[in-house]
């Protein structure tokens, strides 16, 4: 495939090097010049849970105003929440007929303004959640996963049999991925995850373990759990589970373990001094519950004082 990779930080660089590594075509674009730079002259070193690996031959770009329409098969979408929308509307002249744009990203609204650009029946959603750092230039370390990636449809129109194929070519490059017939369901699993768990862990500098052995904490993840569900039944999202406190079991029991020792990347947001991606999280679901009339004091509180730390 002819790949191109949009916002190649952490996780887009994961994506692009696995897939590089595996013989595909990866053009890789981040306004991060000392990483891009990196991994042109040298390359993209991986290394973490998933093995020790040295990829060259990636184009790493800091804009696509160089590339021309017909390049690539499939665009891969990674930036912040908050830069979606310029993305997905600077690369609109780079899609044709054949092409796939996936939101490989966290948060709610990603893959709607994406359709805005470029239509429903070329959009891909994803459900991402592993994590990775950048400890240098041209260096990424994978860290942690709960479970595989999980693309999907949303669109009848969207041709669900060539999804499948990526979905077989990212598992067969090392990237664990499955297919999904309710990636709403997904995306709905992963916010809810990333609400209770990412402020906190920015706001308190803990790990996730750490909230989850804390009684205070413990419960204010509850009652953002419990938040996310009201909102998310009263606009008819097909939970999984469909009641809150089978998803809070498997939160704690399940989800937490393998991530025990992992920050939240809002974290490393807030001590570089960046914008967060709090809107696109604890903030969609307060501005959700309030046009549905369902009251998120919890997720209110936590998308205020995150909004502390925010550059003015």
């Amino acid at each position: 495939m002819r790949i191109l990779i949009v916002g190649a930080g952490s996780i887009g660089s994961s994506f692009g090097g696995f897939m590089a590594k595996a013989g595909h075509n990866v053009t890789l674009v981040s306004q991060y010049q000392a990483h891009m730079d990196a991994i042109a002259r040298d390359g993209l070193r991986i290394t973490g849970i998933w093995g020790d690996y040295h990829v060259t031959g990636m184009r790493a770009l800091t804009s696509v105003d160089s590339l021309a329409p017909g390049q690539f098969d499939l665009i891969i979408i990674s930036v912040k929440s908050y830069d979606t929308a310029a993305a997905a509307n600077s690369i609109k002249h780079l899609v044709d007929d054949h092409t796939l744009v996936v939101s490989y990203q966290n948060g709610l609204g990603n893959a709607e303004r994406i359709a805005e650009a470029v239509g429903w029946h070329r959009t891909v959603g994803a459900r991402v959640i592993y994590g990775v750092k950048t400890p240098e230039p041209g260096l990424i370390e994978i860290t942690v996963i709960a479970e595989p990636t999980a693309l999907g449809v949303y669109s009848p129109d969207t041709p669900a049999g060539r999804v499948r194929e990526i979905v077989a070519a990212m598992e067969q490059a090392g990237l664990p991925t499955v297919y999904t017939d309710a990636v709403a369901t997904k995306l709905w699993q992963k916010v809810t995850y990333n609400c209770a768990l990412n402020p906190l862990s920015a706001l308190l500098d803990v790990n996730y373990g750490r909230l989850a052995e804390s009684p205070p904490t413990l419960d204010i993840m509850r009652n953002i759990i419990f938040e996310v569900y009201a909102v998310g039944h009263a606009m008819n999202v097909p939970l999984d589970p469909p009641d809150a406190q089978a998803y809070f079991d498997r939160f704690i029991n399940v989800l937490i373990p393998p991530t025990a020792a992992h920050y939240a990347s809002m974290r490393e947001d807030v001590r570089q001094g960046r914008k967060t991606e709090i809107d696109a999280l604890n903030g969609a679901i307060c501005r959700y519950g309030q046009a549905h009339n369902i009251p998120t004091p919890a997720n209110l509180i936590l998308t205020r004082l995150m909004a502390f730390f925010e550059p003015h």
